[in-house]
């Protein structure tokens, strides 16, 4: 009937109640301070309620003097929710001894920034507070302004060592129009003691100065960073940046170069700097690792000069670690014969260079008929493709390119998956080696699943499917689209400049979605750069594995899975 009864132990000493609604204002800012949470919630709300402006003098004296923090608190937010909040008082409490009590300060001061310049100095002390939160509070914040001020105290915020990834990304949403300043801010410490960390940020800031549809940043960042007096990390940091988040919406270097707006001695640092990384790229005596880093620097330079590098490195006597960088830069070419030229050295590539160049030529839909029009012609063999490179052009959203793919790839593997499964049923009656089944794991599914340190956390940990019956694990790998998880199902995006992207959607943001593929490879896309985005309808895991794997292998595969123990939870930390 609507009653509620309380159980409660014999002689319980019943709490009186207070009846807020009949206390005066003065007296409802003292029950700020009650050990009750309802007392003192209670009160705030009735305090707004209100309205009663009298009741100011009481809260400021709650604020300055109470020796609870959380009375302290109330009065703060009473204040600004009666519209009374000064400055000044914002101010006092961000030198609170109470972390909480700062932290929600800096929250508070938001609207007074861009009229109290002197809160802003208050608020910059903060850079350096203990508390963490208190930072992370700073750093989202400072985004409400753009004052020199600000600027300098994001900067200090990105030296700092001891911010964590939560800080991080409190910073970078806080950057908006102003990443060039806060890189150029940054440039003079790249070669100190945080030099790792600086050269880190300098490396985002471009990328979002570079997707910026306005230019200016862009030009403006370049410049600083392509200086004489600029060090070769960063001037290679900063070109791979704006590179980077250039080619996200669908810009080049080279068209940024040439745009009018651009002044001739940006154009002039930037064009030595790429010639200082040709150098290094072909310089023996430089370390494998810096001769890498330039070529991802070519790569955001023109077609001829990347291609002038291919005949000595990708040859089978260069590391493969530069062979695996030269491919990369080609593949960021909008250059036609960018295709052509990854398809003249294929007899030399090793298998992972294959697979590297493959997924180059799937980028585009020009790339991918030069790539289909090699299959056909056996300069590619179909073994040479992995399977999910296969399904991704059997499977693919231009009818075209699916239908040539089926012409070419279709009759290689049984899209009856039930057939298939039932044809493998003496797989189940075979004994399973884990040691063996490891082996072809590292061959065939490290790519995206994660055993123990081999391959890459792409698809579902097998630590969830591990209990599962060999019949089921079986079903599972055979016809994996049966019951595949949606979040690890495939989506195709196509850019407005004609890129093309697979993978599943590993994250979203207002602004971009982030795909993920084989070897935990990530591409993120503008979302104001997307002309199509379309879910292909299948899972990450790609069928007609049967080809590549003997009935015992599959066993053996079982067994390992079978075989595999979870990782142990972490306990917390005692406080």
């Amino acid at each position: 009937r609507g009653r509620i009864y309380r159980i409660v132990p014999p002689g319980i000493k019943r709490m009186q109640t207070v009846p807020l609604g009949d206390l005066s204002s003065d007296q409802l800012v003292r029950e700020l301070g009650s050990d009750n949470a309802w007392n003192r919630e209670t009160a705030q709300r009735l305090l707004w309620q209100r309205g009663d402006k009298t009741a100011t003098r009481q809260l400021l004296r709650t604020l300055q003097s109470s020796s609870r923090p959380l009375a302290r608190l109330h009065a703060l937010y009473t204040l600004a929710g009666l519209d009374v909040l000064t400055a000044q008082q914002v101010a006092l409490a961000t030198r609170d001894a109470h972390p909480r009590i700062r932290e929600h300060a800096v929250r508070l001061a938001e609207p007074f920034l861009s009229k109290s310049p002197d809160l802003i100095e208050t608020l910059a002390a903060l850079h350096s507070d203990p508390d963490d939160r208190v930072r992370f509070q700073l750093a989202l914040s400072l985004g409400e302004t753009s004052g020199d001020v600000a600027i300098e105290t994001l900067a200090k915020l990105a030296r700092a060592p001891q911010n964590g990834q939560e800080i991080r990304t409190a910073l970078l949403s806080s950057v908006g129009q102003n990443a060039d300043r806060i890189g150029r801010a940054l440039l003079p410490d790249a070669g100190g003691p945080q030099r790792e960390q600086v050269l880190s940020w300098l490396s985002e800031l471009c990328l979002l100065a570079g997707a910026d549809r306005d230019p200016g940043a862009a030009v403006r960042l370049l410049a600083s960073a392509t200086a004489a007096d600029s060090s070769a990390a960063v001037q290679q940091v900063a070109l791979a940046g704006l590179g980077e988040g250039l080619s996200r919406r669908g810009a080049t270097l080279p068209q940024l170069l040439s745009a009018a707006s651009t002044p001739t001695t940006v154009r002039q640092q930037v064009q030595a700097a790429f010639e200082r990384a040709q150098q290094t790229a072909m310089d023996e005596r430089k370390s494998v690792m810096q001769r890498s880093q330039a070529i991802g620097v070519l790569a955001f330079t023109s077609f001829e000069t990347v291609a002038s590098l291919a005949p000595q490195l990708l040859s089978p006597r260069s590391p493969q670690l530069l062979q695996r960088a030269l491919v990369a830069a080609l593949a960021q070419q909008s250059s036609e014969s960018a295709g052509r030229l990854l398809l003249d050295h294929w007899r030399t590539y090793s298998p992972q260079l294959r697979r590297d160049a493959a997924d180059a030529l799937l980028s585009s839909p020009s790339r991918i008929a030069l790539l289909l029009t090699a299959v056909s012609s056996q300069t590619v063999r179909r073994s040479e493709l992995g399977r999910d490179q296969k399904q991704l052009l059997l499977k693919h959203p231009n009818k075209a390119i699916r239908e040539r793919s089926q012409e070419i790839l279709g009759g290689e593997v049984n899209s009856d998956r039930a057939q298939v499964v039932q044809q493998f049923r003496g797989v189940l009656e075979l004994r399973g080696d884990a040691d063996r089944g490891f082996i072809v794991f590292k061959k065939k599914c490290s790519t995206c699943h994660r055993i123990r340190d081999t391959g890459y956390r792409v698809a579902p940990e097998l630590t969830s499917v591990q209990n599962k019956s060999a019949a089921d694990l079986l079903l599972a790998i055979l016809d994996p689209n049966r019951e595949a998880q949606p979040n690890f199902n495939t989506y195709t995006v196509v850019t407005e400049s004609g890129r093309i992207f697979n993978g599943i959607i590993a994250a979203e943001t207002a602004t971009s979605i982030t795909l993920k593929r084989a070897e935990a490879r990530q591409d993120v896309v503008l979302r104001n750069t997307i002309e199509e985005l379309a879910a292909t309808g299948v899972s990450l895991m790609p069928e007609g594995l049967e080809k590549d794997l003997s009935p015992q292998d599959l066993a053996d595969v079982i067994a390992l899975i079978q075989s595999i123990q979870p990782t142990p939870a972490r306990q917390p930390a005692r406080p």
